[in-house]
């Protein structure tokens, strides 16, 4: 008997991709969205999808208390997939209170492993010890009410935050001298902002997702993807298309697999590398699935077999490893959002869209999802309205009077 997948989150089109990836492969599926702001009251695109049993909407703080007492099952432990940093933090945080009844991926089984691991300071330097290639990293500590910058940091350098559940994209920078460094400083004081770091700056090639599986014994590295085409909306860092490549760079593969063992982190995990004159070198790990999983699981990898395997410790080495691959993925949302934005024009979204092999969204076996897109597009502009319209409406009474 298969168990039920719960999965957990605020981004649909992740989460869709892991539903489908389940549902077709004959799994329950149950799906938890973290609320947040919705104006419009539109429910999110996983929310349609034909594999979904159950469907919950919560606040981050009530999460356990929902896991508890709507999702557990007293014959076979439900697995929870976490999706996003903070819920992986805030599972990591209740293991004592949730392990007894779910199986979710961990560390050793302590309450926080993972949590220590989300530093990305000691990931670069477990990274290194690894024998992977780790731009330059420093530390930059808050302490009594000040940013230390260490003596021996290097500029141009780009300054991001250090933990990547508190970690906000609005304050990563490329700075190239200290007083750019200040400046930047300043504000993330003013916000409130203290978790950083600054990482030597690299000419970037070509950036890089690597999903993996790690059990207690044993690792798997099915694909490695190259992304083509990154979202240019404000929140920006989002793959929008991608290539799934044959995982066949050896030294790579040994390196991460050594990485992995060093952390005795037990579950899936997505790693960034940007290439730079020809270098893989790593960025940072994430304690979770990531949305070109769904490409990789349909150029033929079992991704959620390999998921619950690594979670019950079986053997992921008899899992296949893509040896001759590439095909395209293009996320359609990204892509409509990009175009409203005014970042790619509609041509070039068509365009994209024709010459891609995988679609994360339009499905003809499970069409509702693709069916709902246009309508959470128009919410989003008349939601972006709505906004323009308080903006001018004040300004507008303040002149009359």
């Amino acid at each position: 008997m298969k168990p039920t997948i719960i999965v957990i989150g605020s981004a649909d089109i992740i989460k869709l991709g892991l539903i489908r990836s389940f549902g077709e492969s004959g799994y329950k599926v149950i799906s938890i969205h973290i609320t947040g702001a919705n104006k419009f009251k539109i429910k999110p695109l996983d929310y349609y999808s034909k594999y979904v049993s159950a469907y919950y909407f919560t606040k981050t703080t009530n999460l356990v208390d929902l896991l508890m007492e709507k999702c557990r099952d007293d014959v076979q432990k439900p697995i929870l997939m976490p999706l996003t940093d903070s819920m992986v933090y805030l599972i990591d945080q209740s293991l004592s209170k949730l392990n007894k009844y779910f199986i979710f991926p961990n560390v050793n089984q302590q309450e926080g492993g993972i949590t220590r691991l989300m530093n990305k300071v000691l990931q670069k330097k477990i990274a290194a010890e690894a024998g992977l290639n780790v731009p330059k990293t420093w530390e930059i500590p808050f302490v009594d009410g000040y940013f230390i910058i260490p003596e021996d940091i290097e500029y141009p350098c780009f300054v991001k935050g250090s933990l990547n559940y508190k970690s906000q994209k609005q304050y990563q920078k490329r700075c190239n001298n200290i007083q750019e460094l200040n400046e930047l400083l300043t504000h993330c004081k003013r916000a409130g902002v203290y978790d950083l770091c600054a990482e030597e700056y690299l000419d970037i090639d070509k950036e890089v997702g690597i999903i993996t599986f790690s059990s207690k014994t044993d690792s798997a590295v099915p694909a490695i993807v190259d992304f083509l085409e990154m979202g240019k909306s404000p929140k920006g860092g989002i793959s929008m298309r991608g290539q799934i490549c044959p995982a066949n760079n050896r030294e790579l593969i040994q390196a991460i697999k050594s990485f992995l063992a060093k952390t005795c982190y037990v579950g899936i995990c997505n790693l960034d590398f940007i290439v730079s004159r020809g270098k893989y070198y790593f960025v940072e790990v994430n304690f979770r699935y990531a949305a070109y999983g769904y490409g990789i699981f349909k150029s033929g990898v079992k991704v959620p077999e390999m998921i619950v395997c690594s979670l019950i410790n079986d053997n992921l080495g008899e899992y296949v490893t893509l040896t001759n691959c590439n095909r395209t993925y293009f996320n359609e949302k990204v892509g409509l959002i990009d175009v409203m934005e005014g970042s790619i024009t509609y041509k070039k979204y068509k365009k994209m869209r024709k010459q891609s092999d995988i679609l994360m969204i339009a499905d003809t076996s499970d069409p509702k999802p693709h069916n709902m897109l246009w309508t959470l597009i128009v919410n989003k502009v008349l939601t972006q309205v709505s906004s323009m319209i308080k903006k001018v409406i004040p300004h507008r009474m303040t002149v009359n009077v």
